[in-house]
């Protein structure tokens, strides 16, 4: 699903999410945003406070947008051009459930590979409990993107977050839910 302009109430929403996943990266270190937006908005406000950031997503057009941010096109299929141990935290916000599920444990096994010690994945993705109400706003008032929403692959609860965490090598340090349990903030880090 490509990614869209945001009306105010995406934006307001957007905003909401990036401040929570804002707080579980470490000044000073290398992010990689999966999934940006071609407006890469969650890098762009990250800017003065990280070493450097990547954005990639396959609606993004590839450039410097800052002088230590980068935006590539990118359609991920198996595997990732960094070098093991490139990043310090990868984010995925408003992502994970538009991902098809036979791909999910390949693309988290890449980025425990990409991680560096110490360092974490931190996720947002809608809740079960947020699916009619999506679905209306939606498919009823169409105040917001329908074609995103019919996108939805999975609505990740936390028992399923915990167990993609656990499949894959990573125990789940941190989940919480936020936007009145519609959606829900997880940081993952690689198990010992």
């Amino acid at each position: 699903m490509g990614t869209k302009d945001f009306n105010a109430l995406d934006l307001f929403i957007c905003r909401w999410r990036s401040g929570i996943v804002r707080r579980g990266v470490r000044p000073g270190t290398d992010v990689l945003d999966f999934g940006c937006g071609h407006q890469a908005l969650f890098l762009r406000g990250l800017a003065r406070d990280i070493r450097s950031g990547i954005g990639l997503d396959y609606d993004a057009t590839p450039g410097r947008i800052a002088p230590n941010l980068t935006l590539d096109n990118f359609h991920f299929k198996d595997r990732f051009a960094f070098a093991d141990a490139s990043f310090d935290h990868v984010t995925i916000l408003a992502v994970l459930e538009h991902i098809p599920l036979d791909q999910v444990d390949v693309l988290f096994r890449e980025f425990r590979r990409l991680l560096r010690p110490g360092g974490s994945v931190l996720l947002t993705t809608p809740t079960p409990a947020s699916r009619p109400l999506l679905e209306f706003l939606a498919f009823r008032l169409k105040i917001i993107s329908g074609p995103e929403i019919a996108d939805h692959k999975h609505y990740w609860s936390q028992a399923d977050v915990r167990e993609l965490a656990r499949r894959n090598g990573f125990a789940c340090t941190s989940y919480r839910t936020f936007q009145f349990g519609l959606n829900s903030f997880a940081a993952l880090t690689p198990a010992p």
